[in-house]
């Protein structure tokens, strides 16, 4: 290919990357284009997998909970309103899906080292509810010694009664959307509960001191000012939970909080530029306060927290998915389980695996996924991972790093890629570039 090929792959000719590197944030996760696979195909697909005596040795378990108790303004994920009467049939037909699931062969060939309840809101269940799910996981999976169990959700109605149901069973992390502190904030994003509220539950969780508890603070929301964002990190410094996500606003095209801004009804959130100066505010006070860093946005005060679902769902690893709405990656194919509610509960009901979409990997996935890991921890070993895949990297990427590098969002040792402070802010792009750019090659 010719050089000019890549200038789409350049960043900004600028003296200030952090916030004119590039115009816009490609994405929210740097990934592959996959191969859609026709619906018809998925049945048999799906039946291959979980025929399979062996697999990647790295494995996790995905189950989706479909149901929250509000839309949050600036939550992309948002499905079905929480009804217990549908809820109590959902957790029935979602134990049956695990039932019919861990028969398979491939479940047994190797156990599963992260489960993770995500959503939508899992605490939103009954604390019957939670109970039955963590307890019939652990009853039919097997799980590694250091199985980390993940429970996802939010302060608003996760009462004592459920976290106590929720740790006897089995639970050994909470994940919890704090998004912020601040009250009248909370309430203008869609939280319910109040700033000491919300310090009363983590403070009655640390306190119990039965599983890790880390919390998700975002940065760039309407109202919410610079010495706000402090105040947060601050606030969560305070509690010395075990760790703390700190993300950025991600403004969804058509959602609420677009809505919200256009109607009026809701100041404009942080531009790109303001969201670049919370974001190096945050690492600052984090390294000050000597926080370990997990990745770009995670960071641990204790070796408790390990973050591993995470970490595996960026890098290679097997993933079963269970439950409406659920995804996940199982040898060269993903899964995505059926979204609509009634057709899930339908499909469960007549004893069918309830797929609605697959991919197949593309050529190079698992180097595109090396890539995708190493960047979300502030670097890339081109050197490594030519060898390993047997592909010159620096070769093919040398110019557009070359580029990068003068801009200084990175930084080039011993032909590993190294991102600077711009560079982390940026990483997504720069990760899907790389991506980008080697999915051209032959």
């Amino acid at each position: 290919m010719h050089p000019t090929d890549d200038r789409r792959f350049l960043a900004n000719e600028t003296d200030d990357p952090l916030h004119e590197a590039f115009d816009r944030k490609m994405t929210v996760h740097a990934m592959p284009m996959g191969q859609s696979v026709r619906p018809e195909e998925l049945p048999g697909l799906w039946a291959d997998a979980m025929s399979a005596e062996n697999g990647l040795p790295i494995r996790s378990i995905y189950i989706h909970i479909p149901f929250c108790e509000t839309h949050c303004v600036f939550c992309g994920f948002y499905q079905n309103a929480y009804r217990s009467d549908l809820a109590g049939q959902y957790v029935d037909a979602l134990i049956r899906e695990m039932e019919l699931t861990a028969k398979a062969p491939f479940i047994n060939a190797h156990p599963f080292q992260a489960v993770y309840f995500g959503g939508g809101t899992p605490t939103a269940l009954s604390a019957e509810s939670l109970a039955r799910l963590v307890s019939t996981v652990k009853t039919l999976f097997p799980l590694a010694n250091d199985c980390e169990i993940t429970l996802e959700g939010r302060i608003y109605n996760f009462t004592k009664e459920k976290i106590q149901a929720a740790l006897s069973a089995g639970v050994n992390r909470s994940s919890l959307g704090v998004q912020t502190f601040d009250t009248q904030i909370r309430k203008r994003l869609g939280r319910r509960d109040s700033r000491k509220k919300v310090i009363e539950t983590l403070t009655y969780l640390r306190d119990l001191a039965k599983a890790v508890t880390i919390i998700d603070l975002i940065y760039g929301v309407p109202e919410q000012s610079l010495e706000i964002w402090e105040d947060d990190i601050r606030t969560f410094l305070g509690l010395e939970l075990d760790g703390c996500d700190l993300y950025q606003l991600n403004v969804f095209k058509g959602g609420l909080i677009e809505k919200s801004v256009a109607a009026g009804s809701l100041p404009r959130p942080a531009t790109l530029r303001e969201q670049a100066d919370y974001y190096v505010r945050g690492i600052e006070l984090m390294q000050a306060a000597h926080y370990r860093r997990l990745s770009i946005t995670h960071w641990a005060r204790t070796s408790r927290e390990r973050s591993l679902y995470n970490f595996f769902s960026r890098g290679r690893s097997d993933c079963v998915p269970l439950g409406s709405g659920a995804g996940g990656w199982l040898g060269n194919y993903f899964f995505f389980v059926e979204g609509q509610l009634q057709d899930y509960l339908s499909a469960i009901k007549a004893g069918r695996k309830p797929l609605s979409f697959g991919m197949r990997r593309s050529e190079g996935d698992f180097l595109f996924r090396d890539i995708s890991y190493q960047m979300e921890l502030s670097y890339c070993d081109l050197k490594a991972l030519s060898k390993r895949h047997d592909v010159d990297l620096l070769a093919i990427l040398g110019p557009i790093i070359s580029q990068w590098e003068k801009v200084g969002l990175v930084k080039l040792t011993d032909d590993c890629l190294y991102l600077t402070r711009s560079g982390e802010f940026w990483e997504v792009n720069l990760a899907q570039m790389l991506i980008d750019r080697l999915q051209e090659v032959p």
